[in-house]
């Protein structure tokens, strides 16, 4: 079980989700992880996660399930 406590940061609002063994700190704004602590240890992991969107190449052989066949480099879709 988790108690959730809704901090304001200096530029995202983030949701602290704690226990007794860790602390995950979520974004608010995309629902991303951004960090997780471990109590005992005091380690705390950073995340940062940024999606990228690839086209396809023309063609009969396309993308699918076993093929992976981009129409150049990934183009960034969403920066989080």
């Amino acid at each position: 079980m988790f108690t959730l406590d809704r901090k304001t940061a200096s530029t995202d609002d983030v949701v602290r989700l704690e226990n007794s063994r860790i602390v995950a700190v979520v974004s608010m704004a995309t629902g991303i992880l951004r960090e997780i602590s471990l109590k005992q240890s005091g380690v705390v992991v950073k995340t940062d996660l940024q999606f990228v969107q690839y086209g396809v190449r023309p063609g009969k052989e396309r993308s699918g399930a076993y093929l992976f066949l981009p129409d150049g480099d990934a183009k960034v879709g969403l920066l989080l």
